[in-house]
């Protein structure tokens, strides 16, 4: 049926405000949104020191029950941006991102916002521009205007900075969500916090950077792999091109010392096996950190995970000016398992961390069937192999370590028995053997019971 002369052919298609704020933060979790809010620090810093030297710029987070505030000196955002795209929700196609920035989709701040509270205000002051922004949610979400916008509570279009005020901007989220309120009360909230500033900011911490919780400096996240003449990290680079686009990867898989008494399969024993697995990085923003799933092959191609490979370890780093074309979701808490760069990336993964695997295996190997320390060369190899930044670490297309050797026939049908005994009862054992020495003890007592038990061998 067509349409009757004069009838609207015009539908309704709009979005109402509280449902879009409600599905804009349903699908992120309190952390992230806060790592959003610290990406964006991270791309201002980027685009003020094109040297790549954070040094002297800084990232001061507090929260609590009543408050949450952010506050850098990483160059502001420019008045221009604020109207234009800052407080759009998604990013215009004739806007582009600073080249290797984290941000891509436009919507990060306005989402972790909304996240925190009902409340925000936003004070940024850029080379010659200031501005604030003070927004009460609940007002704003009730204002039917079908132009979404927001009003600029101060602006100075030729502001000239004095005294101690930086370039920067500072960010203050009151009348938390009680959820919110709640979770930053439990010291356990700001411990994680930390964790997650450490790992998914390395590079920026890296590169002079301070990024302080509470009055406190987050220390980096170094990754280290062990290495020497005889052990030898696979670290292989390649270049994708999407649509002419360059993609490049750089893949790190060896192995760490984890520590521990013994070298045996307890994994309460080794408090460090939470980090094994991978790590992936976009632009060098941490996206999956300790990853034992089959996300990168763990059960899908590769054995499921076991304490075993607690010494696993393996990053990913993927770089590119187009922003559009790297793996992330858009939280930047996962990789978009359905991204063409992803899918060919991630068979690289799976090699790679075959190769240590297949290394860790033969060294459960020698433990199990070699009894001299000489008999279990990858094992010794890996004792004195020393931790090295991956910056540190040349190209190797292969995961190198020594060849196992040939278990002796003799030795392999060879036991080694251990156990402890009290010792006044050892001592008159020792004595009346006439040794002091324990093995000694050990072989005459077995050789006594043998005769006397079982009968002389044949």
């Amino acid at each position: 049926m067509t349409a009757q002369p004069g009838a609207s052919t015009r539908v309704q298609a709009s979005p109402e405000k509280r449902f879009f704020i409600g599905m804009l933060v349903k699908d992120i979790e309190l952390l992230p949104a806060i790592l959003d809010l610290v990406d964006n620090s991270v791309d201002g810093a980027r685009r003020l020191r094109s040297d790549g030297s954070y040094d002297g710029l800084e990232v001061k987070i507090s929260i609590n029950a009543a408050c949450f505030e952010i506050r850098d000196n990483c160059g502001g955002i420019p008045l221009d941006v604020a109207r234009e795209y800052a407080f759009r929700f998604g990013r215009p196609q004739t806007v582009k991102g600073t080249e290797g920035s984290v941000g891509q989709f436009g919507v990060g701040m306005k989402r972790a916002l909304f996240k925190l509270g009902k409340n925000f205000t936003v004070d940024s002051r850029a080379e010659n521009t200031h501005f604030r922004l003070s927004v009460d949610v609940e007002e704003w979400a009730q204002q039917t205007d079908p132009d979404w916008s927001f009003t600029l509570s101060h602006v100075d279009e030729n502001y000239n900075p004095e005294g101690d005020q930086p370039r920067g901007t500072h960010i203050v989220v009151e009348n938390l969500h009680d959820t919110v309120a709640e979770d930053f009360e439990s010291s356990q909230t700001v411990g994680n916090l930390r964790y997650q500033l450490r790992l998914r900011h390395r590079e920026a911490l890296d590169r002079g950077m301070r990024i302080v919780l509470q009055e406190e400096a987050v220390t980096p996240f170094i990754p280290q792999l062990q290495q020497s003449d005889a052990v030898r990290p696979l670290f292989r680079q390649l270049t994708l091109n999407e649509d002419e686009k360059p993609v490049n990867v750089k893949i790190y898989a060896g192995v760490t010392h984890v520590g521990g008494p013994g070298d045996d399969d307890q994994a309460e024993l080794f408090p460090r096996e939470r980090d094994a697995g991978w790590y992936v990085f976009c632009n060098n923003r941490l996206l999956i950190a300790a990853d034992r799933t089959t996300l990168t092959g763990w059960g899908n191609g590769l054995p499921v995970y076991h304490p075993q490979y607690r010494r696993f370890r393996g990053y990913v780093f993927i770089d590119s000016a187009y922003n559009e074309l790297l793996p992330w979701n858009t939280t930047k808490t996962s990789v978009d398992q359905d991204s063409r760069v992803w899918r060919r990336i991630s068979n690289e993964i799976k090699q790679a961390g075959s190769e240590v695997i297949q290394m860790l295996n033969k060294v459960k190997s020698e433990r199990q069937n070699a009894e001299l320390p000489e008999d279990r060369p990858i094992a010794q190899a890996l004792t004195v192999a020393q931790a090295v930044q991956l910056r540190d670490i040349s190209p190797s297309p292969r995961f190198s370590y020594p060849t196992p050797k040939p278990i002796n026939a003799a030795r392999n049908n060879m036991r080694k028995i251990q156990y402890s005994v009290d010792k006044r009862r050892y001592d008159a054992v020792a004595e009346a053997l006439d040794t002091t020495l324990v093995a000694e003890v050990g072989r005459q007592t077995f050789d006594f019971f043998y005769r006397n038990q079982v009968g002389e061998d044949n």
